[in-house]
């Protein structure tokens, strides 16, 4: 299929059109006057906006759903076989791509910049897409999350350059057309994904291929501060010579130095290996690791022509993505914020922020543990992510259609992470309880801090009006 046929369709139909990522892509065909519509299993917050846009929204998979106008279905890699609407579609003769798939169809239009890594793609994908907004590019963006700048999760834009948040949960992200890219980090997740095998190694050739296939007019990003990533990079850096470095601790390309961070956000200089500096950045966001996530959008601003001028504007505009440390409630002065964290490295690094922006108040950590597979793999990781926390609130696993491991259980979770040193670790039975435990010991200056990648986020937005109803 090409963009032609794709524009052609009389109808497409989305399979998990909830998803952050598929309603990115329904957002765009939409905005190409393409007739979409799809089905989830439960509505959510970006259920209302699809509607806007003259998207039909199911809840739930049947084979009614897939109307006699449907000529094309979008899947996500975790329907399985047995889904009716992928029954009637084999049936009837209708074709089924994979999200990866109508993502790198979409970004055969243009000169892709994508966005890799284990964590703070959608950050760096947010901060990468203003830069490149300010930057006068006006580019198409498809990411992860909500960037507040944009109120959405994509944007079409008229420019050459699109900007997207890759994935590496199916390793899909090497077979994106990539003129410019980045990794942020490479750790072990998602490799019970059949393609990896359960190996940390065959995941790692992934990421060596992505960088590999990044075309010599453009740019690959990569942080030093990853040690996989800088193996990476060792390995190639004789043969590629259009990788661009970025640290926070070792000599590169680009260095940040000097992050501070106040009720305002974080502030830091950069300094530039051919003796450049921008001092005195600021970004109205939180935590060490945005700064770090900044350099890869200054290297590709700096790539693209864009002064410093535009670079420090484009910095201190960006407002953040919805469920990276957003801030939804409040309580006693105490705030209540949203993360979309669900790895120890995530849960740990974002955890550092939160106390940096505490100080002395408590930070009460409210933790839904997601995928029995992932609690299995990184149980001793997840056990040791939290002591940066004065309690840590410990949730029931958000299954994700998983059958319980043995030993990566709510109660395993409980154990462990007392045993690794945390003296104030609770089981909540219920997050209707979630109240009754965090109200008696809350004051102002403290924070309450939801983290997973489940059903936690509506708890955090429900969280301050139970707060005074109680």
């Amino acid at each position: 299929m090409n963009i032609q046929e794709l524009k052609q369709q009389r109808k497409v139909h989305f399979i998990g059109l909830g998803g952050i990522g598929m309603s990115a892509l329904a957002f765009i065909l939409r905005e190409w006057k393409i007739p979409v519509q799809g089905s989830d299993l439960s509505e959510n917050y970006l259920t209302p906006k699809l509607r806007e846009k003259g998207v039909s929204y199911f809840v739930g998979h049947e084979t009614k759903n897939i109307a006699e106008d449907v000529s094309l279905i979008v899947e996500t890699s975790i329907i399985k076989t047995d889904n009716p609407e992928i029954i009637e579609a084999q049936k009837r003769n209708i074709p089924v791509i994979t999200r990866a798939n109508l993502l790198a169809l979409i970004m055969r239009e243009y000169k892709g910049i994508t966005i890799a890594g284990t964590h703070g793609k959608t950050s760096t994908t947010g901060i990468v897409s203003l830069m490149l907004e300010i930057g006068g590019f006006d580019p198409t963006v498809i990411n992860g999350g909500v960037i507040h700048y944009f109120g959405s999760n994509s944007k079409v834009g008229k420019g050459e350059y699109l900007v997207a948040e890759s994935d590496e949960s199916d390793a899909s992200f090497v077979d994106l057309p990539s003129a410019i890219g980045s990794i942020t980090n490479i750790e072990p997740e998602h490799l019970e994904f059949k393609g990896y095998a359960g190996c940390f190694e065959k995941q790692k050739e992934c990421f060596e291929r992505y960088v590999r296939q990044i075309p010599d007019a453009g740019i690959c990003v990569l942080c030093l501060d990853s040690p996989e990533v800088e193996k990476i990079y060792e390995k190639l850096k004789s043969s590629k010579k259009n990788l661009v470095t970025y640290s926070a601790k070792k000599s590169a390309d680009l260095v940040v130095k000097n992050i501070r961070m106040d009720a305002s956000g974080v502030g830091f200089d950069v300094e530039f290996k051919d003796g450049r500096k921008f001092t005195n950045l600021k970004m109205p966001i939180y935590g060490e690791h945005n700064a770090s996530n900044a350099l890869v959008a200054i290297a590709i601003g700096d790539f693209l022509g864009m002064d410093e001028e535009k670079i420090r504007k484009a910095l201190a505009t960006f407002n953040g993505v919805k469920r990276r440390f957003t801030k939804v409630g409040e309580f006693n002065g105490a705030a209540i914020i949203d993360d979309y964290g669900h790895h120890p490295t995530e849960i740990s690094t974002t955890l550092k922020a939160a106390r940096a922006l505490a100080g002395s108040h408590k930070v009460i950590c409210i933790f839904q543990p997601h995928k029995y597979s992932r609690v299995n793999s990184l149980f001793n990781e997840f056990c040791a992510a939290f002591l940066d926390a004065n309690q840590v609130i410990v949730a029931d696993v958000y299954s994700a259609g998983q059958a319980p491991i043995q030993g990566a259980t709510q109660d395993d979770l409980v154990a462990g992470i007392k045993k690794s040193g945390h003296k104030n670790v609770v089981k909540l039975a219920s997050e209707k309880d979630l109240a009754a435990i965090i109200k008696p010991q809350i004051s102002a200056g403290d924070i309450v801090f939801c983290t997973g990648a489940g059903s936690i986020t509506y708890w955090a937005a429900a969280l301050e009006k139970q707060l005074k109803d109680s």
